[in-house]
């Protein structure tokens, strides 16, 4: 276990704020990887699949030294491969990934055996050496990995990944502003819990490991959270960390629908039998809160077409509309989960998170 102590006015944890990193995510989808071999759980059961065959038409390989840093302590790293999140500009994606990468290369090798020392009090894995021997190297070979590995791996879920982030971000925003740090704290998923000014990260061996004092703490939202207890203190007093955000459904299914076009239904395709196709993938595209002009570009239809079917999924209360900033988004409402949960065998969805004002 590890316990950060929080200290500041107020609630105890002082200054708190909500921003999501790609390099984090990317790095918790390697976790996921590198931990389950083929077995990974709901819902990225075939996002895995999916993964794994497009990063060897691409020829990427996770580089070992990495894997092993997952093994060795169930998943975690540590906090020199995790730069704390900057604010992200409004018009950028969550986390800025050149920005990381330079912090990256700039690690000091003296801190980064100073952390394996700590991370394997043992005696170092064979895994790890060469990361030891020569961290400069190792680090430049990550950082010319990372992009590579998200290209294959996680390009193609790139707008659904950033909504569902936006979103989860969002919903942790209001509880944040309406009720306060302390049912923020409370409501987080994953290997977090909170006793009194202590943040405790169920991780690693048995035991406690304490770790510097936090006056601002920073909570990173991962679709891939579960599984990735990532944290890191900066030495300006600021703690960032991971926990499982809502919304990992969006890595349930093909990213793109098949680009049938008219013609009958597919065979035993309840929902497409039952609203005909077009309005089918409509419903299937609405797991994660969406635009009309995004799915109309994921799916290939006419955004005149997608907004009739939105319209009219609204109004039988399949779906909901909703205002996220100068945006519109969509989603599925609790009928239209259980509509796509008994006609639609091949995936998974989580009910709604009911919505407060």
């Amino acid at each position: 276990m590890i316990e950060i102590p929080l200290r500041g006015p107020g609630a105890g944890c002082g200054p708190v704020r909500i921003a999501g990193s790609r390099l984090w995510e990317t790095l918790a989808s390697i976790g996921q990887l590198s931990s389950h071999r083929g077995l990974a759980p709901w819902p990225y059961t075939h996002w895995e699949r999916a993964a794994r065959r497009s990063l060897t038409r691409a020829d990427v390989t996770v580089p070992g030294w990495l894997v092993h840093l997952y093994w060795v302590r169930g998943g975690a790293l540590p906090s020199f491969l995790l730069p704390v999140p900057s604010p992200a500009p409004d018009d950028r994606s969550p986390g800025d990934p050149v920005q990381d990468l330079a912090a990256l290369r700039a690690v000091p090798p003296d801190r980064v055996r100073e952390e394996l020392d700590q991370w394997s009090p043992r005696g170092l894995p064979p895994g790890l050496r060469p990361l030891y021997a020569d961290p400069r190297e190792r680090l430049a070979e990550l950082c010319d990995f990372l992009p590579r590995y998200w290209r294959a791996a996680l390009g193609p879920y790139a707008a659904p990944l950033r909504f569902a982030t936006e979103e989860d971000v969002l919903r942790r925003a209001r509880v944040l502003a309406t009720q306060g740090p302390e049912q923020l704290l409370a409501g987080l998923r994953g290997r977090v819990s909170r006793r009194g000014d202590v943040l405790r990260l169920h991780v690693g061996p048995s035991g406690r490991v304490a770790v510097p004092d936090a006056s601002r703490l920073v909570l990173v939202p991962l679709l891939f959270g579960r599984g990735a207890p990532f944290f890191a203190v900066d030495p300006h007093g600021t703690a960032a960390v991971a926990y499982q955000a809502e919304g990992a459904a969006v890595l349930v299914g093909d990213v793109r629908p098949p680009g049938r076009r008219g013609g009958a239904p597919a065979r035993g395709d309840g929902l497409e039998i039952l609203l005909g196709r077009s309005r089918a993938a409509v419903v299937r595209g609405l797991v994660a809160p969406t635009t009309t002009s995004d799915l109309a570009a994921e799916l290939g239809l006419a955004p005149s077409t997608v907004s009739e079917h939105l319209t009219a999924l609204v109004a039988a209360g399949v779906a909901r509309r909703r205002r996220a900033g100068v945006r519109v988004l969509y989603e599925l409402d609790g009928p239209g989960v259980a509509l796509l949960r008994h006609l639609d065998h091949r995936r998974r969805v989580n009910e709604p998170e009911t919505e407060t004002s």
